[in-house]
């Protein structure tokens, strides 16, 4: 409780003020998050067998089995990540950071993203 005397009304219209300003300087509409992963749609001969990056999370790859089956997550060992040119994971010493390659074909009804506009 304040001591007597006090009152603690300005400080909180003087914060909520502050917020609504706040609140009004940003943008109207943000662009929507794109998370792409990269994963491949396993439609090509190309991609049976070759491995793809996972595009977010190094320490993952995509792997294709079979034709028109769903490309199968998979992990590096602790401490690793794949490295996209030597189609293996890697030590994370030896890692270096690449753009993610384009996959041959993208898994039925995959969209590009769509930013806001």
């Amino acid at each position: 409780m304040p001591p007597q005397g006090t009152s603690t009304t300005p400080f909180w219209l003087l914060a909520s003020f502050l917020g609504l300003l706040l609140l009004l300087q940003l943008p109207r509409q943000t662009p929507a998050q794109c998370i792409d992963t990269h994963e491949p749609g396993c439609q090509h001969p190309a991609e049976i067998g070759m491995a793809q990056r996972h595009c977010i999370d190094p320490t993952k790859f995509w792997q294709c089995y079979a034709l028109g089956n769903p490309a199968k997550l998979k992990y590096c060992r602790p401490n690793m990540a794949f490295d996209q040119d030597r189609n293996a994971c890697v030590p994370w010493i030896a890692w270096v950071w690449q753009p993610c390659l384009e996959p041959v074909s993208r898994p039925p009804g995959w969209e590009v993203c769509q930013w806001t506009k």
